[in-house]
């Protein structure tokens, strides 16, 4: 049984690649446990998400479809929710896109380890396919043997 369900896990997964908006109200346990007084993201995450689908289903390459949402600027104060759409957008190409590849960086090591990364851990953990993935201290890595190091995202600080 446990096959079974890993096998249409995966076929429910593979449908989103193109649609990063679904795959964060599929993956989530939205509405239960700690997220029990949500339903989903935010209207902006949505709409972030919503143009990264956009682009993608028009035809665009996932490299092209970020390079443009990531022309949008979020001016916020803290605690809005910047880091928990960065883990999405993390959780969503490494699921759905084999052999994907990253960098995440921030301006000081200590927000990248204490809010960036804390926040795909947690939401790594969260996730319905999380365990395809091992998240360590500065890396979240496919679990698919042989896959150890072309299927991951790391995290390195800016030391600029």
């Amino acid at each position: 049984m446990a096959v079974d369900f890993e096998v249409m896990l995966a076929a429910d997964i593979g449908g989103f690649t193109r649609d990063p908006l679904r795959f964060v109200l599929y993956a989530f346990p939205w509405g239960q446990g700690e997220l029990a007084d949500f339903d989903g993201p935010d209207n902006w995450q949505r709409d972030i998400l919503g143009l990264i689908g956009e682009k993608l289903k028009s035809g665009a390459s996932t490299d092209d479809a970020f390079k443009e949402a990531i022309k949008i600027a979020v001016a916020s104060g803290h605690g809005i929710g910047k880091s928990a759409l960065v883990a999405w957008i993390i959780l969503w190409a490494m699921s759905t896109c084999p052999d994907t590849k990253g960098v995440v960086t921030a301006n000081t090591e200590n927000q990248l380890r204490t809010k960036t990364w804390a926040e795909l851990a947690k939401w790594h953990r969260l996730c319905i396919c999380g365990h395809w993935f091992d998240c360590t201290a500065t890396a979240l890595i496919s679990k698919e043997p042989g896959h150890e190091k072309t299927w991951r995202v790391d995290s390195i600080a800016n030391r600029t």
